[in-house]
């Protein structure tokens, strides 16, 4: 029910806020700072998208988990979403995703709400190996007690 609520209010709260903007400085340079805004979102999503990648690699390379690149990719991803979609509030929304402090903050209460376990790695402060995992790291010894074919009596024919 509150997602739904939520899924009426955007749209309603958007059109009140074009009509007010709309009321002041007119309906084209509403208009044009609507695609100015996506225009704008976009080009900075990109580049911050590309040196997410780019982060990812590296923790990939190091044999890493990018525990920390995946979530701010996936909270880029929304910011484009709410950068694309027509509204000056999507829009302020999406922007406060661009910056990078305010999104890993942001990424933390969240994970922190979805998952009390995991950790979420600050990409410039890297992270420990398996961070965000949550799970146990069992130290054991194990010995081979089947060998392979070799060992035991040979396979049937038939």
């Amino acid at each position: 029910m509150p997602f739904l609520l939520l899924l009426l209010a955007v749209p309603v709260g958007e059109v009140f806020i074009f009509l007010e903007v709309g009321a002041v400085i007119g309906t084209w340079p509403t208009i044009g700072l609507i695609i100015g805004t996506a225009l704008v979102g976009g080009t900075i999503l990109r580049w911050q998208g590309l040196q997410t990648l780019a982060r990812a690699r590296r923790q990939l390379a190091q044999n890493r988990l990018p525990v920390a690149e995946m979530a701010e990719g996936a909270a880029l991803a929304l910011a484009a979403v709410l950068l694309l979609t027509p509204g000056f509030f999507t829009d302020a929304l999406g922007t406060v995703l661009l910056f990078p402090p305010l999104r890993r903050s942001l990424l933390r209460r969240v994970l922190a709400r979805l998952a009390p376990q995991a950790r979420y790695a600050d990409a410039a402060g890297g992270g420990e190996p398996g961070a965000g995992g949550g799970g146990r790291v069992i130290d054991g010894e194990y010995q081979v007690l089947d060998d392979g074919p070799e060992s035991g009596p040979p396979a049937p024919r038939v």
